[in-house]
């Protein structure tokens, strides 16, 4: 299993075999950023597409974007979607870790459906919830 940020030719490879996977994401946890502007703030070096890939085959991929916050710079995720978690996650979160030191991002933040919070108390030890978003039809 190998992680790494794919550069704009890689990006334009690899965003059909995510691009499902995304917009399931989308249609189950909000629909604030559409999948053509993921694409393009990967594709314009605005944000960075990282990738899980197993032989020749993505089988995660995140969009990640340095940020600036009132109290300092953030690595936010944007989006993350795939399969076979166990395979990559350890390697996820340090590959992350990797980003932020070098990007002088000292906060990993993301929105997330409620079973990531699991996934939080297993794998990173200091993470918690900043806030909860409702949407309301009228």
């Amino acid at each position: 299993m190998r992680i790494g940020i794919a550069n704009a030719t890689e990006v334009d490879a690899l965003w059909p075999k995510l691009a499902v996977r995304f917009q399931e994401a989308i249609d189950a946890c909000g629909d604030d950023l559409a999948l053509g502007d993921l694409w393009q703030l990967c594709r314009s070096g605005n944000a960075f597409l990282v990738c899980a890939v197993s032989g020749d085959e993505p089988v995660m991929g995140a969009v990640l974007q340095f940020q600036r916050w009132s109290k300092g710079p953030v690595l936010r995720c944007l989006i993350i979607g795939g399969e076979q978690m166990a395979a990559w996650l350890p390697d996820w979160i340090a590959a992350v870790r990797g980003m932020m030191r070098e990007g002088g991002a000292t906060r990993f933040v993301f929105d997330g459906r409620d079973g990531w919070s699991e996934v939080l108390r297993r794998s990173l030890e200091h993470a918690r919830k900043l806030r909860t978003t409702y949407e309301v039809e009228i």
